[in-house]
Order: structure tokens, then C-alpha cells, then sequence
């Protein structure tokens, strides 16, 4: 008799242990970061290997071209989250699609009086490696994402000591257009009047 006693102590531990495991990791989840709604693309959107041909080939070509190519490849309800263009555009009182097309239909900057001065396609110092802009590619429903391998001059080291970072630009795309745009701009900091002066 003593045996079955422990036999049934022992099973009833067992189950208990089993029942408090399952209870605590049952209860992990609600205590684990909640996953946030994904926003873009809509969930549930598909897209055929075509149309996930397309929209890339769309988004690539208004990454890389310039001038009036590239203000073909928008939609004139083109929306920019860029927030330097966005804010340019609020202050003008114009769309985004109208400061986009100021943007990339201005002819190109006069040389500074003087002459002398460095050239934008010159610098004086080391020069980064080039990296690749299309370092990465993806698509999903009417989303195309491009990651950009760049090299940036690391602040805690001499001139030239250059370290491997990532950027992106992602694009919604319909119809053949380029109808919205996100990427990792940020505001530029404001001068204070009469700084530097």
C-alpha cells in the first residue's frame, strides 16, 4: 500500500509541475511586447510575380533616373514622407508632387562666385567607397523597398576611417507610378540667427 501512495504522490506532483508549466507559459504571451499593426503594405494585399516585376522595375527607375524621366514615373497624387520635401512643400502651400517637380526639373545649381571652390562632384579629403545603392530589393503587394549599402566617415576616428551603414527609400507603386514615398530623412537642425557671423 505504501507503494501506490507514492506512486499516486508522485503522479500528482508530476501533474501539478505539468499544470504550472502549462499555466506560466501560457501566461508569457500577455506579458511579451504586443506586435504592432502593420500599416504598409495593407495586410491581406497580393500581388502577382508580374505585377511584383513591375512595381520594382518602376520604383528602380525612379530611384536612378533624373529630370523629366523621373517626374513622369509620379503620380500627380504623389505623396512625399520625406520630411525636409513635405515641410517645403506645407510652406510654399504646394502639393508634394508640385515640390517634387521643382525639386527634379530645377536646373542645376550655378557654380559659387569666386570660382576656386570645390565642384559637387569634388571633395577635398578621403573619399568613402562607393557602396551600392540597390543593395537590396524587396516587394510585397504595391511596396517595393530598396536598402542602400553607404560608407560614412566614423566621427570617432581620423579622416577617412570610413564604416559600412544602410539607408532606404521604399516606394508605393500603382498603376506605373510612383504614388508615395518614404525614406530616412530627418529635419536639419536650424542655425541660429547669426551664428557663425
Amino acid at each position: 500500500m505504501n507503494e501506490v501512495m507514492t506512486m499516486k504522490l508522485n503522479n500528482f506532483k508530476i501533474t501539478l509541475l505539468a499544470g504550472l508549466v502549462a499555466a506560466l507559459l501560457s501566461s508569457v504571451a500577455a506579458f511579451a511586447q504586443q506586435i504592432p499593426v502593420q500599416a504598409n503594405p495593407t495586410p491581406g494585399c497580393t500581388s502577382t510575380p508580374a505585377q511584383l516585376a513591375a512595381a520594382k522595375k518602376t520604383a528602380l527607375d525612379f530611384a536612378f533616373l533624373t529630370g523629366e524621366a523621373k517626374v513622369a514615373l509620379a503620380d500627380p497624387a504623389y505623396i512625399q514622407h520625406n520630411p525636409m520635401q513635405h515641410k517645403r512643400a506645407k510652406d510654399q502651400n504646394i502639393s508634394d508632387f508640385e515640390s517634387f517637380k521643382m525639386t527634379f526639373l530645377a536646373p542645376p545649381a550655378a557654380p559659387a562666385a569666386g570660382g576656386g571652390g570645390v565642384g559637387r562632384g569634388a571633395a577635398a579629403g578621403p573619399q568613402p567607397p562607393a557602396g551600392n545603392r540597390a543593395e537590396i530589393i524587396l516587394a510585397e503587394c504595391d511596396i517595393v523597398t530598396v536598402i542602400h549599402k553607404v560608407y560614412l566617415q566614423d566621427p570617432t576616428a581620423v579622416a577617412g576611417t570610413f564604416y559600412e551603414a544602410f539607408t532606404f527609400d521604399a516606394y508605393r507603386v500603382q498603376n506605373g507610378k510612383v504614388v508615395e514615398h518614404w525614406d530616412a530623412g530627418t529635419l536639419a537642425p536650424s542655425v541660429p540667427a547669426g551664428a557663425g557671423r
